[in-house]
């Protein structure tokens, strides 16, 4: 027991020893790389190989992205948080040493004693270094090769030419530039690594509005008044994801827009109802597209939203004036119908009138018959009960002639005594309902073949 216990306490000591060598010789090798970056021997504001004969310095760059967005469609611009890593090499750096440990880790202030690429992002309009809880970025340094790793973690936000004719059906094309503030092509070389991806994304890299369709990388020269300089271009594609508006903007709508056509099935003479329904349809509407333009710029063209609610306005507007069609409508065809009603009065009271004249008339026709029809005489020797009317008592002896009344023409009313110029009473329907009923079935007839159109076009056509 006591041999097993000196045995581990042997090793122990052994490790320990290892362990402190170790530790010794890494430090012994960061004083090494501490004296060599001292000035004069180490300038930080001369570039890797200056000297007319060592060409551009290579930098290579790449980007892990560590979230995207917001996107502010507003200011067209687009938030990028990632991890932004520099490699380049400075053969000023290399320390000839045979430690197996040949990499030098640095971080805070000691990073400023070497030399920086001035790269910087062209299309920023806000960039940020991240310092808590201590600033992110560290260095590391190959002293057998001198090649330098340099990382650091930003935010920067960025403009992004957005095209929003298509919107909320769009995709767009956000740009991240990075160039050389001061070296130009012929003193500094941007390239993207080629040891590793350009652009990687990490599982957190998403945005609740857009899906992130692709990234693509380019290297690019700008050209200014002093001269070419190197860039990087990555260009994120983002495919705007439409189920926000379709449940914020184009279900209620479409809701508005059906709600309008609840008119068509109210009476024409309540009043207070269709227009009720006309006010609130039409003011609902432009408080919509009102809050659809508060959140997007003033561009000079045409988008796909604004086509939407303009035409739902549109077909709300005319629903509404429809009504005022029909109320004049109707109130022609009462207006008419109370002037044949007149006329049809008139005619017949005049027809009355006519009537009882006539009859007047057939009465003194027939009495002038009489008075002006010839007497008979009668024999006396024809015996009394041969008289067939006597007036009077029979005792008189006196008898009246025989009275024979035969009409020679009666009065008969037929259709050629009412007058050929009048006209006879309207019997057509009400011309203001009639287009209620046609509304009912042409405004949602028209309403479904603009959805059609608009569908179509913007999700299969546009460009």
């Amino acid at each position: 027991m006591a041999r097993c216990t000196a045995g581990w306490i042997l090793l122990l000591a052994l490790f320990g020893l290892c362990c402190s060598s170790s530790t010794s010789q890494r430090k012994v090798l960061q004083q090494q790389f501490f004296n060599i970056t001292e000035y004069p021997q180490y300038d930080a504001s001369l570039r890797p190989m200056y000297t007319h004969s060592g060409g551009a310095v290579v930098v290579e760059v790449d980007t892990v992205m560590i979230s995207v967005g917001p996107v502010n469609d507003m200011d067209m611009t687009w938030t990028a948080s990632f991890y932004f890593r520099q490699e380049w090499t400075d053969p000023r750096l290399i320390l000839l040493t045979a430690d197996p440990e040949n990499r030098v880790q640095l971080g805070g202030d000691h990073i400023n004693r070497l030399w920086l690429p001035d790269t910087y992002f062209s299309n920023s309009k806000i960039d940020r270094k991240h310092d808590v809880t201590v600033p992110n970025h560290l260095m590391y340094i190959n002293i057998t090769s001198g090649r330098v790793l340099f990382s650091q973690r930003l935010t920067v936000t960025l403009n992004c030419a957005m095209n929003l004719q298509k919107f909320p059906h769009d995709q767009q094309a956000c740009d991240m530039t990075i160039e050389s503030y001061s070296y130009n092509t012929k003193d500094l070389e941007l390239k993207w690594s080629s040891s590793r991806s350009a652009t990687d994304l990490l599982p957190t890299a998403f945005i609740p509005e857009f899906t992130i369709v692709q990234t693509t990388v380019e290297d690019c020269v700008t050209m200014y008044a002093t001269g070419s300089f190197p860039c990087l271009r990555a260009t994120v594609e983002l495919s705007r994801e439409i189920g926000y508006y379709i449940t914020e903007t184009y279900i209620p709508t479409i809701l508005i827009v059906v709600l309008s056509w609840a008119s068509f099935w109210i009476d024409h003479e309540a009043v207070p109802a269709r227009i009720s329904v006309g006010l609130l349809t039409v003011l609902t509407i432009t408080t919509q597209i009102s809050g659809s333009r508060a959140q997007l710029p003033k561009v000079p063209y045409i988008k796909a939203i604004d086509v939407w609610m303009s035409t739902n306005l549109v077909f709300v507007f005319v629903a509404y004036m429809e009504y005022a069609v029909v109320t004049v409508l109707s109130r022609r065809y009462k207006k008419t119908q109370s002037g044949q009603r007149s006329k049809s009065a008139s005619l017949f009271k005049s027809l009355s009138c006519g009537l009882g004249s006539d009859s007047s008339l057939l009465e003194q026709t027939e009495n002038a018959t009489v008075d002006n029809r010839p007497k008979t005489k009668t024999n006396s020797r024809q015996p009394p009960s041969s008289t067939p009317y006597q007036n009077g008592s029979a005792g008189n002896g006196a008898y009246k002639p025989q009275l024979h009344v035969q009409r020679t023409s009666s009065y008969s009313l037929s259709s050629e005594t009412v007058p050929a110029a009048m006209p006879p009473v309207l019997d057509t329907k009400d011309t203001g309902r009639r287009v209620d009923k046609i509304s009912r079935f042409l405004f949602p007839f028209c309403f479904i073949i603009f959805n059609v159109i608009y569908w179509v076009y913007y999700l299969l056509l546009a460009p």
